[in-house]
């Protein structure tokens, strides 16, 4: 095998498809990539065997062949190439990389395991595929993903729960202390599909690829989810279990509500945060009528207060948040102001963009 491509070109691809390999032992097959090169075309494979990439794009092919290489020392040579035409050829069992123009001075080899030994990527139906807005599907990833949950023995909140209700479309995210929900109907026709869990892991690769805009196509199976995007094909497994009730957790209607400025409360959280415990990351606020009293103490060192103008009118109320928790939340507002909604100190509170859009977070307060 032996063909030619730009530096740059190549490492865009290697990049990606190394979200796809095994990190955990570097001499299985699983931790190499597949190169293809034939009729000056290039396409990649990666796979864990959980996660499937490839793509395909134009190089000028000398040889045609195929063979597999290390993915990990793949990148970090093409990292540290110059940016100019690369020659791969194998050779021995090794794939030769020179940059052309440096020849004499530059070359590397790499171990190769022949092509025989990578494993199948998945089939699939490309009738089963539909598509949808890049730019509303990501604003659904990055108003949910920051929300699930990082603990395994609760496999099932480690992911993102999507569904699709009547004619809308709904992604949801929570590790039970916190939820996000976004809800949007799409300008594009969506068949029916089987509500399901994606792992986060699959939804962020998908945005890296992804430009933000246009079209791309998605496909969700019993087991896995598959996507075509911007010449790239990527799947995976999805998350096996039962997802919560999450509508049990959003109530119907709230007693209280305060209407306060997104950058007023983020930028006094930060201040007071200062004085938040690293530990408990408590946050105190005291809801009145004049405003907000914002404060944080640390036992040993001091403490912060600060008075955030709001909207409000009832009782005098504190709540305990986790800084961390509110602050994340607030950040993925995209409006001027935003409503806590509440029923008791001691209850769910839900935050939600002012004018209202198409997304709630809910947060449990904290004790004490």
């Amino acid at each position: 095998m032996k063909f030619i491509c730009p530096k740059d070109t190549i490492l865009k691809e290697v990049e990606y498809a190394s979200n796809f390999t095994s990190q955990r032992n570097s001499l299985t097959i699983s931790s190499n990539i597949l190169l293809e090169n034939y009729q000056n075309v290039l396409t990649i494979k990666g796979t864990d065997n959980k996660m499937g990439f490839l793509t395909s794009f134009p190089v000028f092919t000398d040889v045609p062949g195929a063979t597999t290489v290390t993915c990990d020392k793949f990148l970090q040579v093409l990292k540290s190439l110059p940016s100019m035409d690369i020659e791969f050829s194998e050779e021995d069992g090794k794939l030769k990389i020179t940059p052309l123009k440096e020849s004499k001075s530059i070359n590397f080899n790499i171990r190769t395991i022949p092509a025989e030994h990578f494993p199948q990527l998945l089939t699939y139906d490309e009738s089963q595929f539909f598509s949808l807005s890049q730019r509303d599907f990501f604003d659904m990833i990055d108003k949910t993903s920051f929300a699930v949950g990082t603990d395994e023995s609760k496999f099932f909140l480690t992911g993102v729960y999507f569904e699709k209700k009547n004619d809308d479309v709904v992604m949801v995210a929570t590790d039970s202390k916190r939820l996000s929900c976004i809800k949007k109907r799409f300008e594009q026709d969506i068949p029916d599909f089987k509500s399901c869990i994606i792992p986060v892991k699959f939804l962020q690769i998908l945005t890296n690829i992804g430009i933000g805009e246009g079209l791309f196509s998605l496909m969700i199976t019993d087991t896995h989810i598959f996507a075509q995007i911007n010449g790239h094909l990527i799947y995976s497994s999805l998350i096996t279990g039962t997802y919560p009730a999450y509508e049990r957790v959003i109530p119907n209607e709230f007693k209280y509500e305060c209407k306060i400025k997104v950058s007023e409360m983020i930028e006094a959280l930060n201040r007071v945060s200062i004085f938040v415990e690293n530990k408990s990351k408590k946050v105190y606020l005291e809801l009145k009528e004049d405003g907000i009293m914002v404060s944080g103490e640390t036992s040993d060192v001091g403490d912060a207060k600060e008075i955030v103008p709001c909207e409000y009118s009832g009782d005098d109320v504190n709540i305990t948040f986790n800084n961390a928790f509110l602050v994340t939340s607030l950040k993925k507002i995209d409006s001027d102001y935003f409503r806590i909604c509440f029923n008791s100190s001691k209850t769910a509170m839900a935050l939600f963009p002012e004018p209202e859009k198409d997304f709630i977070f809910i947060i449990m307060p904290m004790h004490g």
